[in-house]
């Protein structure tokens, strides 16, 4: 999940249409590839599975958990028993019980790809029991071992609650063809893959989630969505009054101002990680704090067009318990880079996947500048993750990511290596480790925060990364159209229309 970039091509939720009475009309970068939702990784998957399906929590601003289908909670380190909202039913009408919900709930944990984030890795297999009370309207999650990021894990998309119909049938699930499977506000009445749909809203649905900025506005009845080529056409579809709303990680964002809302949110986070096993120039510190010298977060933002934000850990500073500690960092310093770097052979490996690997070039001439010897591999993304990375001959790796997540980048710097892990860079800091492993195991935020602070200073001061800029979307509005964007993260089934 944190390196999945091959969505960094295209927009999280493309769109637009004129509003027409009570149709809004979306249009998508990339079409859908799977409504199932514990098997949507594309920008189109994400978009319908928040119309079509609805998971029990959400995800408010700043790490906040807000009410969905579930509307209160009981947490502790070693579980969550949930209230429903009374009067939940299914997309055909029929009643969602909890026994439902444990159902669904019980599918993720058993065939979901990113089961260990949710329920935490030390309670695979029958480590974890998950049981729906229909009298009472609740459903327990009971875990073996401690694990504080469950609650946050049942806020993600892909934990989103699939009814009976839909768990019976799971292929024809994931083509769009059961009906009553879903739990969301919409139903889809027209599916015709690569072209059009449409969505009819559920007039009885009242369990959207509980942002501080849902927006006032009515929602939809109609909502159509079309496929769109490239951002330029869905600028001009914006500029012409045909759409309501578009998301752009290009400059086309530049040419929306008066007559438009737009927010900017990070997309993508790049930061630099070094190959660190034995006979490789990674493995040595003053290696690692040589190459910090030689970069500039704001000169490799700059190649993206402006659209950048400086961090300070692999993930930005708006992040629930992030580091905000600028003096963590190595200041740029080329006389002391150049009398590390000068004549040194370097491997720089990264993804062209983000305006055809612009910031790559940038990071490959930084070290040229400092006399490095610089071999780029600008590799497409199947190549990089199937082959380059996994192979070990890499020095260093500019890094990816489109989760603004502690949890889920900290497996990049911690635990296995590949195969059966993500530390690509066989990465080995105790303390890190230490602090992520406290920092998961609590459900305190203040603790959690603590603990999350102290690791990431540890890798900050190791250099074991080296923090450099996320890459923005910009969300444009046109007037009369509104939506929640919690923590930078488009919201489909908050889109209202206001005006």
């Amino acid at each position: 999940m944190a390196l999945s970039t091959s969505a960094c091509t295209t927009s999280q939720g493309g769109g637009g249409g004129t509003v027409n009475g009570d149709t809004v009309r979306l249009s998508l970068l990339t079409d859908v590839a799977n409504f199932d939702p514990i098997k949507g990784a594309s920008a189109g998957d994400y978009v319908f599975n928040r119309m079509l399906f609805s998971s029990l929590v959400a995800l408010d601003e700043n790490g906040v958990i807000v009410p969905r289908l579930a509307t209160s909670w009981d947490v502790s380190p070693t579980g969550v028993t949930l209230t429903l909202k009374k009067g939940l039913t299914c997309s055909d009408g029929s009643p969602l019980t909890a026994a439902q919900v444990a159902a669904s709930l019980d599918r993720y944990r058993t065939q979901g790809t990113a089961t260990g984030q949710v329920f935490g890795a030390d309670n695979a297999g029958d480590k974890t029991t998950i049981i729906g009370d229909d009298s009472a309207g609740r459903v327990a999650i009971k875990l073996t071992n401690p694990w504080g990021e469950l609650l946050t894990g049942l806020a993600h998309q892909s934990t989103s609650i699939v009814c009976a119909s839909g768990l019976a049938a799971p292929d024809a699930l994931g083509l769009g063809h059961v009906d009553g499977a879903g739990t969301g506000p919409y139903t889809l009445t027209k599916n015709e893959r690569g072209t059009a749909y449409e969505l009819a809203l559920r007039p009885e649905f009242d369990a959207y989630p509980q942002y501080q900025s849902l927006p006032e506005g009515k929602p939809a009845n109609t909502l159509q969505v079309g496929i769109v080529k490239n951002e330029s056409s869905l600028a001009n579809q914006l500029q012409t009054e045909q759409a309501d709303f578009g998301a752009f990680t290009g400059p086309d964002a530049a040419r929306f101002a008066d007559g438009y809302s737009v927010v900017k949110s990070p997309y993508v986070r790049f930061f630099l990680k070094f190959n660190q096993r034995p006979g490789h120039p990674g493995a040595d510190p003053a290696f690692r704090k040589a190459v910090a010298q030689a970069v500039e977060a704001q000169a490799f933002g700059k190649v993206f067009g402006g659209g950048a934000t400086p961090m300070a850990s692999y993930v930005e500073q708006g992040v629930a318990c992030a580091n905000k500690d600028t003096s963590l960092l190595i200041p740029h310093d080329l006389e002391a880079a150049k009398r590390h770097l000068a004549g040194k052979p370097i491997r720089v490996v990264g993804s062209n996947a983000v305006a055809q690997g612009a910031g790559n070039n940038y990071i490959a001439e930084a070290l040229r500048v400092s006399g490095a010897d610089v071999d780029l591999n600008n590799a497409d993304n199947a190549t990089l993750f199937g082959s380059v990375l996994t192979s070990g001959e890499w020095d260093v790796y500019i890094a990816p990511s489109i989760t603004g997540s502690l949890l889920i980048g900290a497996q990049l710097f911690s635990g296995a290596q590949p195969p059966a892990g993500r530390n690509y860079g066989a990465v080995d800091n105790p303390e890190f480790t230490r602090g992520y492993g406290t920092a998961v195991r609590t459900v305190d935020q203040t603790a959690k925060c603590d603990a999350w602070a102290g690791a990431q200073k540890a890798l900050l001061k190791a250099v074991d990364t080296v923090p450099l800029t996320t890459v923005d979307v910009h969300y444009v509005f046109r007037n009369g159209i509104e939506a929640s964007v919690p923590q930078g993260n488009f919201d489909p089934a908050t889109l209202r229309i206001t005006g």
